[in-house]
Protein backbone atom coordinates (compact mmCIF):
# COMPACT_ATOMS: atom_id res chain seq x y z
CA UNK A 1 0.00 0.00 0.00
CA UNK A 2 1.70 3.36 -1.01
CA UNK A 3 2.01 6.59 1.59
CA UNK A 4 -0.89 8.21 -0.28
CA UNK A 5 -3.37 5.24 0.06
CA UNK A 6 -1.90 5.78 3.87
CA UNK A 7 -3.10 9.18 4.30
CA UNK A 8 -6.34 8.97 3.37
CA UNK A 9 -9.02 8.67 5.74
CA UNK A 10 -11.20 5.90 5.96
CA UNK A 11 -14.01 6.57 3.65
CA UNK A 12 -16.22 4.59 5.98
CA UNK A 13 -15.01 6.73 8.87
CA UNK A 14 -15.47 10.05 6.65
CA UNK A 15 -19.42 9.20 6.13
CA UNK A 16 -20.06 8.26 9.86
CA UNK A 17 -19.10 11.38 10.68
CA UNK A 18 -20.93 13.13 7.89
CA UNK A 19 -23.92 11.32 8.79
CA UNK A 20 -23.44 12.12 12.74
CA UNK A 21 -22.65 15.96 11.92
CA UNK A 22 -26.38 15.61 9.28
CA UNK A 23 -28.47 14.62 11.98
CA UNK A 24 -27.35 17.24 14.20
CA UNK A 25 -28.09 20.22 11.66
CA UNK A 26 -30.87 18.60 9.01
CA UNK A 27 -33.50 21.38 8.81
CA UNK A 28 -34.46 21.03 4.99
CA UNK A 29 -35.09 17.53 3.85
CA UNK A 30 -35.98 17.06 0.36
CA UNK A 31 -37.57 13.77 -1.92
CA UNK A 32 -36.76 13.88 -5.66
CA UNK A 33 -38.63 12.19 -8.32
CA UNK A 34 -37.66 11.26 -11.88
CA UNK A 35 -41.43 11.44 -13.34
CA UNK A 36 -44.56 11.94 -12.46
CA UNK A 37 -46.53 8.95 -10.28
CA UNK A 38 -43.21 7.66 -8.65
CA UNK A 39 -44.63 8.60 -5.23
CA UNK A 40 -42.53 11.71 -4.47
CA UNK A 41 -45.98 13.39 -2.29
CA UNK A 42 -46.52 10.01 -0.82
CA UNK A 43 -43.02 9.55 1.01
CA UNK A 44 -43.52 13.23 2.08
CA UNK A 45 -46.96 12.40 3.49
CA UNK A 46 -45.88 9.35 5.37
CA UNK A 47 -42.68 11.55 6.66
CA UNK A 48 -44.86 13.45 8.19
CA UNK A 49 -47.03 11.25 9.60
CA UNK A 50 -43.97 9.28 11.27
CA UNK A 51 -42.80 12.40 12.84
CA UNK A 52 -46.32 13.60 13.85
CA UNK A 53 -46.96 10.16 15.33
CA UNK A 54 -43.64 10.36 17.86
CA UNK A 55 -45.08 13.57 18.98
CA UNK A 56 -43.42 16.57 16.52
CA UNK A 57 -45.67 19.30 15.77
CA UNK A 58 -45.98 19.02 12.02
CA UNK A 59 -48.49 20.93 9.62
CA UNK A 60 -48.81 20.78 5.93
CA UNK A 61 -47.88 23.58 3.97
CA UNK A 62 -48.60 23.08 0.59
CA UNK A 63 -49.44 20.11 -1.20
CA UNK A 64 -51.34 18.13 -4.48
CA UNK A 65 -52.78 14.85 -4.52
CA UNK A 66 -54.44 12.89 -6.96
CA UNK A 67 -56.67 10.42 -4.88
CA UNK A 68 -58.98 11.57 -2.21
CA UNK A 69 -57.92 14.13 -0.45
CA UNK A 70 -59.45 13.06 3.14
CA UNK A 71 -57.78 9.34 2.88
CA UNK A 72 -54.11 10.77 1.62
CA UNK A 73 -53.98 13.46 4.74
CA UNK A 74 -55.44 11.50 7.50
CA UNK A 75 -54.03 12.18 10.60
CA UNK A 76 -52.03 15.63 9.30
CA UNK A 77 -52.62 18.77 10.40
CA UNK A 78 -53.05 21.14 6.86
CA UNK A 79 -52.36 24.70 7.27
CA UNK A 80 -56.01 26.70 6.23
CA UNK A 81 -58.48 23.80 5.74
CA UNK A 82 -61.06 22.25 7.29
CA UNK A 83 -62.55 18.83 7.25
CA UNK A 84 -63.59 18.72 3.05
CA UNK A 85 -59.91 19.38 2.31
CA UNK A 86 -59.18 20.34 -1.20
CA UNK A 87 -56.98 18.29 -3.78
CA UNK A 88 -54.36 21.34 -3.80
CA UNK A 89 -53.62 23.95 -1.40
CA UNK A 90 -50.55 26.58 -2.22
CA UNK A 91 -48.26 27.94 0.47
CA UNK A 92 -48.92 30.82 2.46
CA UNK A 93 -45.63 31.73 4.17
CA UNK A 94 -47.11 34.25 6.74
CA UNK A 95 -49.29 31.37 7.81
CA UNK A 96 -46.65 29.25 8.56
CA UNK A 97 -44.47 31.74 10.39
CA UNK A 98 -47.17 32.88 12.32
CA UNK A 99 -48.19 29.02 13.10
CA UNK A 100 -44.65 28.42 13.70
CA UNK A 101 -44.63 24.31 13.90
CA UNK A 102 -41.12 22.67 14.45
CA UNK A 103 -42.08 21.07 10.56
CA UNK A 104 -43.28 21.95 7.50
CA UNK A 105 -44.34 19.57 4.70
CA UNK A 106 -44.14 21.54 1.05
CA UNK A 107 -45.01 19.49 -2.14
CA UNK A 108 -43.28 20.76 -5.08
CA UNK A 109 -40.63 23.25 -4.67
CA UNK A 110 -40.85 24.68 -8.27
CA UNK A 111 -44.47 25.34 -8.35
CA UNK A 112 -45.32 28.92 -8.42
CA UNK A 113 -46.88 31.23 -6.31
CA UNK A 114 -49.24 33.91 -6.79
CA UNK A 115 -46.14 35.66 -7.32
CA UNK A 116 -44.66 34.00 -10.22
CA UNK A 117 -41.74 32.83 -8.11
CA UNK A 118 -41.08 29.11 -7.21
CA UNK A 119 -42.11 28.11 -3.58
CA UNK A 120 -38.46 27.60 -2.91
CA UNK A 121 -37.95 30.83 -2.42
CA UNK A 122 -39.95 31.22 0.48
CA UNK A 123 -37.99 28.01 2.19
CA UNK A 124 -35.20 30.32 3.65
CA UNK A 125 -37.61 32.38 5.71
CA UNK A 126 -38.82 29.20 7.46
CA UNK A 127 -35.26 27.72 7.77
CA UNK A 128 -34.27 31.06 9.27
CA UNK A 129 -36.97 30.99 11.75
CA UNK A 130 -36.11 27.50 12.53
CA UNK A 131 -38.65 25.46 11.25
CA UNK A 132 -37.57 22.08 9.69
CA UNK A 133 -38.72 21.65 5.93
CA UNK A 134 -39.91 18.91 4.38
CA UNK A 135 -40.21 19.05 0.37
CA UNK A 136 -40.39 17.31 -3.12
CA UNK A 137 -38.87 18.51 -6.32
CA UNK A 138 -39.19 16.89 -9.90
CA UNK A 139 -36.09 16.48 -11.59
CA UNK A 140 -36.91 18.23 -14.92
CA UNK A 141 -37.69 21.26 -12.34
CA UNK A 142 -33.81 21.85 -12.06
CA UNK A 143 -32.50 23.66 -14.73
CA UNK A 144 -29.89 21.87 -15.93
CA UNK A 145 -31.95 18.78 -16.22
CA UNK A 146 -34.78 20.87 -17.60
CA UNK A 147 -32.71 22.51 -20.59
CA UNK A 148 -31.07 18.77 -21.31
CA UNK A 149 -34.23 16.95 -21.77
CA UNK A 150 -36.16 20.26 -24.14
CA UNK A 151 -35.08 18.66 -27.16
CA UNK A 152 -36.22 15.25 -26.03
CA UNK A 153 -39.06 16.50 -24.71
CA UNK A 154 -39.76 18.83 -27.75
CA UNK A 155 -41.39 21.62 -25.32
CA UNK A 156 -39.73 24.38 -23.60
CA UNK A 157 -40.25 24.51 -19.74
CA UNK A 158 -43.26 25.95 -18.85
CA UNK A 159 -43.02 27.58 -15.62
CA UNK A 160 -39.69 28.67 -13.67
CA UNK A 161 -37.27 26.46 -12.86
CA UNK A 162 -34.59 25.81 -9.63
CA UNK A 163 -31.23 26.62 -10.36
CA UNK A 164 -28.53 23.76 -9.65
CA UNK A 165 -27.02 25.98 -6.85
CA UNK A 166 -29.76 26.07 -4.74
CA UNK A 167 -29.63 22.40 -4.79
CA UNK A 168 -26.87 23.02 -2.12
CA UNK A 169 -28.72 24.76 0.73
CA UNK A 170 -30.75 21.17 1.17
CA UNK A 171 -29.59 19.48 3.45
CA UNK A 172 -30.44 15.92 2.30
CA UNK A 173 -31.78 14.88 -0.50
CA UNK A 174 -33.56 11.36 -1.45
CA UNK A 175 -34.58 9.76 -4.70
CA UNK A 176 -37.58 8.20 -4.38
CA UNK A 177 -37.27 5.32 -6.86
CA UNK A 178 -39.36 3.22 -8.82
CA UNK A 179 -38.22 1.22 -12.55
CA UNK A 180 -40.09 2.52 -15.36
CA UNK A 181 -41.77 -0.60 -16.59
CA UNK A 182 -43.29 -0.26 -12.84
CA UNK A 183 -44.54 3.69 -12.92
CA UNK A 184 -46.01 2.58 -16.28
CA UNK A 185 -47.96 -0.43 -14.83
CA UNK A 186 -48.47 2.25 -12.00
CA UNK A 187 -49.93 4.62 -13.96
CA UNK A 188 -52.27 2.75 -15.73
CA UNK A 189 -53.89 1.20 -12.76
CA UNK A 190 -53.94 4.03 -10.64
CA UNK A 191 -55.74 7.55 -11.73
CA UNK A 192 -52.68 9.18 -11.51
CA UNK A 193 -52.94 11.21 -14.92
CA UNK A 194 -56.67 11.13 -16.56
CA UNK A 195 -56.70 9.01 -19.72
CA UNK A 196 -56.38 11.86 -21.86
CA UNK A 197 -53.21 13.16 -19.81
CA UNK A 198 -51.76 9.64 -20.05
CA UNK A 199 -52.46 8.85 -24.08
CA UNK A 200 -50.20 12.40 -24.27
CA UNK A 201 -47.32 11.62 -22.25
CA UNK A 202 -46.82 7.97 -23.27
CA UNK A 203 -45.48 9.64 -26.00
CA UNK A 204 -43.57 12.46 -24.27
CA UNK A 205 -42.06 12.05 -21.09
CA UNK A 206 -42.99 8.94 -20.09
CA UNK A 207 -41.85 7.13 -23.14
CA UNK A 208 -39.43 3.99 -21.65
CA UNK A 209 -36.40 5.62 -22.97
CA UNK A 210 -37.06 8.85 -21.90
CA UNK A 211 -37.95 7.48 -18.26
CA UNK A 212 -35.00 5.50 -18.48
CA UNK A 213 -32.48 8.55 -19.23
CA UNK A 214 -34.72 10.59 -16.58
CA UNK A 215 -34.27 8.47 -13.93
CA UNK A 216 -30.62 8.03 -14.68
CA UNK A 217 -30.53 12.30 -14.67
CA UNK A 218 -31.95 11.83 -10.98
CA UNK A 219 -29.34 9.25 -9.89
CA UNK A 220 -26.66 12.05 -10.99
CA UNK A 221 -28.16 14.49 -8.89
CA UNK A 222 -28.28 12.45 -6.05
CA UNK A 223 -24.25 11.72 -6.59
CA UNK A 224 -23.89 15.29 -7.22
CA UNK A 225 -25.53 16.29 -3.79
CA UNK A 226 -23.62 13.72 -1.97
CA UNK A 227 -20.41 14.76 -3.84
CA UNK A 228 -20.65 18.23 -2.55
CA UNK A 229 -21.65 17.62 0.89
CA UNK A 230 -18.40 15.38 1.54
CA UNK A 231 -16.28 17.88 0.05
CA UNK A 232 -17.86 20.36 1.69
CA UNK A 233 -17.15 18.43 4.94
CA UNK A 234 -13.65 17.12 4.21
CA UNK A 235 -13.01 21.63 3.72
CA UNK A 236 -14.67 22.53 7.19
CA UNK A 237 -12.42 19.16 8.89
CA UNK A 238 -9.37 20.58 6.63
CA UNK A 239 -8.42 17.29 5.51
CA UNK A 240 -4.78 17.72 3.80
CA UNK A 241 -4.93 15.04 1.68
CA UNK A 242 -7.33 14.75 -1.52
CA UNK A 243 -9.87 11.57 -1.34
CA UNK A 244 -11.74 11.27 -4.57
CA UNK A 245 -15.52 11.53 -3.89
CA UNK A 246 -15.40 12.14 -7.44
CA UNK A 247 -12.55 12.33 -10.00
CA UNK A 248 -11.98 16.67 -10.50
CA UNK A 249 -9.63 16.76 -13.73
CA UNK A 250 -7.88 19.96 -14.50
CA UNK A 251 -6.75 20.76 -18.06
CA UNK A 252 -4.45 24.55 -17.73
CA UNK A 253 -4.16 26.20 -21.04
CA UNK A 254 -1.72 29.29 -21.38
CA UNK A 255 -2.74 32.22 -23.66
CA UNK A 256 -1.69 30.19 -27.16
CA UNK A 257 -3.60 29.30 -29.87
CA UNK A 258 -5.28 26.47 -31.35
CA UNK A 259 -6.08 24.84 -28.02
CA UNK A 260 -9.50 23.67 -28.55
CA UNK A 261 -8.70 19.88 -29.72
CA UNK A 262 -7.10 19.80 -26.63
CA UNK A 263 -9.98 20.86 -24.77
CA UNK A 264 -12.25 18.62 -26.21
CA UNK A 265 -9.73 15.53 -25.51
CA UNK A 266 -9.65 16.45 -22.30
CA UNK A 267 -12.94 16.42 -21.28
CA UNK A 268 -13.56 13.25 -23.20
CA UNK A 269 -10.91 11.98 -21.02
CA UNK A 270 -13.04 13.14 -18.24
CA UNK A 271 -16.58 12.20 -19.58
CA UNK A 272 -15.09 8.48 -19.74
CA UNK A 273 -14.50 8.56 -16.13
CA UNK A 274 -17.47 10.79 -14.79
CA UNK A 275 -15.08 13.25 -13.32
CA UNK A 276 -15.76 17.12 -13.62
CA UNK A 277 -14.36 19.13 -16.17
CA UNK A 278 -12.39 22.32 -15.33
CA UNK A 279 -9.92 24.69 -18.04
CA UNK A 280 -7.49 26.65 -15.95
CA UNK A 281 -5.32 29.68 -17.29
CA UNK A 282 -3.49 32.23 -15.20
CA UNK A 283 -3.30 35.32 -15.76
CA UNK A 284 0.11 37.43 -14.73
CA UNK A 285 0.24 40.22 -16.96
CA UNK A 286 -2.56 42.22 -19.43
CA UNK A 287 -3.58 40.06 -22.13
CA UNK A 288 -3.49 41.51 -26.19
CA UNK A 289 -6.79 41.80 -27.54
CA UNK A 290 -5.92 38.99 -29.79
CA UNK A 291 -4.90 36.88 -26.13
CA UNK A 292 -8.36 37.77 -25.05
CA UNK A 293 -10.57 37.00 -28.07
CA UNK A 294 -8.39 33.18 -28.12
CA UNK A 295 -9.47 32.68 -24.34
CA UNK A 296 -12.27 33.82 -24.34
CA UNK A 297 -13.17 30.95 -27.01
CA UNK A 298 -12.00 28.82 -24.90
CA UNK A 299 -14.00 29.71 -21.79
CA UNK A 300 -17.09 29.55 -24.66
CA UNK A 301 -16.03 25.88 -25.39
CA UNK A 302 -15.78 24.73 -21.86
CA UNK A 303 -19.01 25.63 -21.10
CA UNK A 304 -20.74 24.73 -23.84
CA UNK A 305 -18.86 21.37 -23.29
CA UNK A 306 -20.21 20.91 -19.19
CA UNK A 307 -17.14 22.42 -17.51
CA UNK A 308 -16.37 24.82 -15.51
CA UNK A 309 -13.43 27.62 -17.07
CA UNK A 310 -11.86 29.49 -14.25
CA UNK A 311 -9.94 32.89 -14.62
CA UNK A 312 -6.71 32.84 -12.07
CA UNK A 313 -4.61 36.04 -11.43
CA UNK A 314 -1.08 35.79 -10.17
CA UNK A 315 2.54 36.62 -10.57
CA UNK A 316 3.40 33.00 -10.39
CA UNK A 317 1.71 30.30 -12.55
CA UNK A 318 2.41 27.86 -10.27
CA UNK A 319 1.67 28.99 -7.11
CA UNK A 320 -2.53 30.32 -8.61
CA UNK A 321 -2.31 26.55 -9.80
CA UNK A 322 -1.36 25.12 -7.04
CA UNK A 323 -3.56 26.78 -5.62
CA UNK A 324 -6.73 26.28 -7.44
CA UNK A 325 -5.95 22.46 -7.61
CA UNK A 326 -5.68 22.24 -3.52
CA UNK A 327 -8.72 24.52 -3.02
CA UNK A 328 -11.30 22.67 -5.94
CA UNK A 329 -9.66 18.83 -4.19
CA UNK A 330 -8.77 18.00 -8.10
CA UNK A 331 -7.40 14.56 -8.33
CA UNK A 332 -5.83 14.92 -12.09
CA UNK A 333 -3.94 17.96 -13.67
CA UNK A 334 -3.30 17.82 -17.36
CA UNK A 335 -0.32 20.32 -17.96
CA UNK A 336 1.05 21.05 -21.73
CA UNK A 337 4.32 20.42 -22.57
CA UNK A 338 7.65 22.27 -21.63
CA UNK A 339 9.41 24.62 -24.16
CA UNK A 340 13.05 24.40 -22.36
CA UNK A 341 14.79 21.26 -23.25
CA UNK A 342 15.23 19.80 -19.96
CA UNK A 343 14.18 20.44 -16.20
CA UNK A 344 14.80 23.20 -14.72
CA UNK A 345 14.39 24.18 -11.24
CA UNK A 346 11.50 26.89 -10.24
CA UNK A 347 9.90 26.47 -13.75
CA UNK A 348 6.43 26.26 -13.82
CA UNK A 349 5.62 22.42 -14.51
CA UNK A 350 8.48 21.27 -12.08
CA UNK A 351 7.13 23.62 -9.55
CA UNK A 352 3.53 22.37 -9.93
CA UNK A 353 5.02 18.65 -9.24
CA UNK A 354 7.01 19.88 -6.61
CA UNK A 355 4.40 21.32 -4.62
CA UNK A 356 1.35 18.48 -5.35
CA UNK A 357 0.87 15.38 -3.54
CA UNK A 358 -1.54 12.79 -4.17
CA UNK A 359 -2.75 14.51 -7.41
CA UNK A 360 -1.72 12.81 -10.66
CA UNK A 361 -0.23 14.94 -12.77
CA UNK A 362 -0.12 14.36 -16.92
CA UNK A 363 2.59 16.33 -19.14
CA UNK A 364 1.81 16.21 -22.48
CA UNK A 365 4.54 15.40 -25.35
CA UNK A 366 5.27 18.75 -28.17
CA UNK A 367 2.93 18.17 -30.10
CA UNK A 368 0.26 15.82 -28.39
CA UNK A 369 -3.56 17.39 -28.52
CA UNK A 370 -3.92 15.63 -24.97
Amino acid sequence: MSNRDNARPDPLQVLRRVSAETRRRVLFRVYLGYARGVGTTTALLDECRRRSSRGTDVVIGAYRVHGDAGHELRDLEVLGAGRNRPAEMRLDIDAVLARNPEVVCIDDLAEPETDGRPRLEAVSRLLAAGITVLATVHVLSIKSAATAFASVLGREPSRPLIDDTALEAIDELELVDITPADLLQRLREQRVLSPAQLAVALQLDLRLGTLEALREAAFRVIAEHADRQLVGFMRESRVEAPWEVRGRIVLCVPAQRGLEARIKRAHAYAAAQDAKFSVVSVRTRQLTDEEKEWMGGYAALTHQLGGDYVHLHGRSVASALVDYIHESLATEVILGHRRRARWLPGDTTSEVIRRLSGVDVHILRAGQVA
